[in-house]
């Protein structure tokens, strides 16, 4: 019996390296900037559907159905989670996506209008700013995270070696 673990490990990080991003990306082209959590998870599943499709190039053999096997039950529970809401790295990419989308507030700072809208438009462009602000602190708290669990990761692999 082969050992999968690194098929195993793709699946588990698929939704945040690959569907989430392209999920986000077709909001932007289609210019849909409030997408609720359903359609967002729902388009993020139409893309980690797709990497089944990537096994067709393996050779045929009973090894390959096996592993076909094996990646239908894990995509099928990290799809599970992800129209759950259980999956962290979607839902925060989700977040992420809602709170720094273009906002009629963003869009009148843009052009300069701030002195022909009323004074509520301009405190909701002030508050953007200091969110966006704010944003770039938590970036670099996610960006030391990340590393840490690169790290833990891999440390994890070099422990697992061993065995």
């Amino acid at each position: 019996m082969l050992d999968y673990f690194e098929m195993h490990h793709v699946i588990e990080e698929l939704a945040k390296a690959y569907p989430a991003q392209c999920a986000t990306t077709w909001f932007k082209i289609t210019k849909n900037h409030k997408p609720t959590k359903e359609e967002y998870r729902d388009k993020v599943v139409e893309y980690m559907k797709q990497f089944e499709y990537l096994l067709a190039t393996y050779p045929q053999s009973l090894e390959t159905e096996k592993l076909k096997e094996l990646v239908k039950k894990s995509l099928d529970n990290e799809i599970e989670k992800v129209l759950q809401g259980n999956n962290n790295d979607v839902e925060r990419r989700y977040k992420h996506y809602i709170e720094n989308s273009p906002s009629e507030s963003k869009n009148i700072l843009e052009k300069g209008d701030t002195e022909k809208r009323p004074d509520n438009d301009a405190a909701l462009i002030e508050k953007s700013q200091e969110h966006e602000d704010n944003t770039g602190q938590d970036r670099e708290q996610q960006e030391i995270q990340y590393e840490k669990s690169v790290e833990e990761r891999q440390r994890k692999k070099k422990k697992m070696m061993w065995y």
